[in-house]
C-alpha cells in the first residue's frame, strides 16, 4: 500500500485492507458529518459495501483517475479522516478536485491542513498536475480557513452545483496552480 507521511499523519492510498477501519470511521461519523456530505445508502455503513467502495477506489487510483488517501494518526491504524484527489485529467489540462474530511471529534487541530498540504504535494511534485480545485459550503467556515491557510484562490460562487444530504447546494470554488 502507498503512503504519504506528514509530521503527524499517515495517509494511505485506499485499499480493500482498510475495510474495517473504513467502515468504522463512516459509522462513527455518519450523523456529524451527514450535513457536508451527499446522501449515502446503506451499504456505505456496512464492511461488505465499503471493501467494494475500496475496490473500486484502488482500480481508480492504478488508473491515475482517482487518489483517495485515509488518515490516520502516527502509531495509530483509528482513521480519523480522509483526503481525495478526483477526476484527475492529464494532457493538456493537467487538474483535479479536492475534496476532504475529517472525524468530528479531531476538527480543529489542524489535521486537515496537513493532510491537504500533503496531497498537494503529491499532486504537484508526483503527479505534476498544474490545477486544483476545491468547492466549499459557504457556511464550512473550517474548509474556508483550511484554503485560506494553503493559499487557494477564491474564483466564485457555483450556484446548487452539489447535492448534499438531498439538498442542491451553492458551493464557493477556489483553485490553487502549479506555478
Amino acid at each position: 500500500m502507498y503512503h504519504l507521511f506528514t509530521q503527524r499523519l499517515v495517509l494511505t492510498l485506499s485499499h480493500p485492507r482498510l475495510a474495517e477501519e473504513v467502515c468504522r470511521f463512516n459509522i462513527k461519523n455518519r450523523s456529524a458529518l451527514a450535513d457536508t456530505e451527499p446522501l449515502r445508502p446503506k451499504e456505505y455503513y456496512t464492511y461488505t459495501g465499503v471493501r467494494s467502495i475500496l475496490k473500486e477506489e484502488d482500480k481508480a487510483s492504478r488508473k491515475c483517475q482517482e487518489f483517495r488517501f485515509w488518515i490516520t494518526e502516527k502509531g495509530d491504524d483509528t482513521v480519523i479522516g480522509t483526503i481525495c484527489i478526483s477526476n484527475v485529467l492529464f494532457g493538456s489540462v493537467k487538474s483535479c478536485y479536492l475534496s476532504y474530511k475529517i472525524a468530528a471529534d479531531m476538527q480543529g487541530q489542524g489535521y486537515a491542513t496537513e493532510a491537504v498540504a500533503e496531497v498537494i504535494d503529491f499532486a504537484f511534485k508526483i503527479l505534476q498536475l498544474h490545477r486544483i480545485e476545491s468547492y466549499v459550503m459557504p457556511r464550512n467556515s473550517k474548509s474556508l480557513r483550511v484554503m485560506e491557510k494553503l493559499g487557494f484562490m477564491p474564483e466564485g460562487l457555483s450556484k446548487r452545483c452539489l447535492e448534499v444530504n438531498g439538498v442542491w447546494e451553492d458551493h464557493l470554488r477556489f483553485s490553487l496552480l502549479n506555478e
